[in-house]
């Protein structure tokens, strides 16, 4: 009996000693929240109640690597990203970011993750052909988005024929359907993009890419985003370091295959 309690409390106290080692590593993981509006799909979307998407699964990929952080993901609308960031609920957002001067200002953005073409989408018989024809012509757009942002530049710019954008919060289907029926002349978003959901609806629609110098936008590549303090400067240079050893290492080139059905990746 006294053998059999001694083995007890022995049990008992190893037990108790390793909850109490599991609390104190876990306790000095530092939290970090991703933020992410889990949309447009192949960047960040939501499929039977996981996140996924190129974004998603390298962020995954980059905190497997640094286990100091315990990582959660958190679905928001998209302008609640930088908002979240700002107020320090989140420490990090994923979601096909673009970078521009102003953004800079506010924020910190890790190395580019690919290459990011901009598309025009039209239908197959539009009079647009190139950039500069979309002077005048209608289109639709979410707000805060990089392609919105790029219009509201154009505009300011074009008074005297400027676009006539249109914000809604419709999806990128039906923003495609509306350009197909004539309710709209044109789309601007990423080439990827455009490809991937005409091709998966069967929409009669074509994408035109614009080349880089054709307008100056902020959309050529995509990153991920932090806030800029401290602990987003530490954050940023941690995330950076693995960013490089997956790019060495064909992670990177693996998930743009997989995701965008060819090599986007920055050489």
């Amino acid at each position: 009996m006294k053998k059999t309690l001694k083995f007890f409390f022995v049990a008992v106290t190893l037990l108790i000693a390793a909850s109490f080692s599991q609390s104190v590593q876990a306790a000095e993981k530092t939290e970090v929240k991703i933020a992410t509006g889990a949309y447009p799909k192949p960047y960040a979307y939501e499929e039977n109640g996981k996140l996924k998407g190129f974004d998603i699964d390298l962020a995954r990929a980059v905190f497997k690597k640094l286990p100091a952080y315990q990582v959660t993901f958190e679905k928001t609308e998209f302008p609640s990203i930088l908002s979240g960031i700002d107020s320090g609920r989140y420490q990090m957002g994923a979601n096909s970011f673009a970078k521009d001067k102003a953004r800079s200002k506010k924020y910190l953005f890790s190395k580019p993750l690919y290459r990011n073409p901009m598309g025009l989408m039209v239908p197959e018989n539009s009079s647009i052909k190139k950039f500069s024809d979309i002077a005048g012509k209608t289109t639709s757009g979410e707000p805060a988005v990089s392609y919105s942002v790029l219009l509201e530049d154009y505009n300011k710019t074009h008074q005297k024929k400027p676009v006539k954008l249109t914000y809604t919060e419709e999806d990128m289907v039906k923003q495609l359907r509306n350009v197909e029926s004539g309710k709209y002349d044109f789309k601007l978003e990423s080439a990827i993009i455009g490809r991937q959901v005409i091709k998966d609806n069967g929409l009669k629609l074509k994408t035109i890419e614009v080349p880089k110098n054709a307008v100056k936008s902020r959309a050529a590549y995509s990153y991920f985003i932090f806030g800029k303090d401290a602990q987003g400067k530490k954050l940023q240079k941690q995330v950076d370091q693995v960013l490089g050893e997956l790019q060495q290492n064909g992670t990177i080139k693996k998930l743009s295959q997989q995701y965008f059905g060819a090599d986007y990746t920055v050489k």
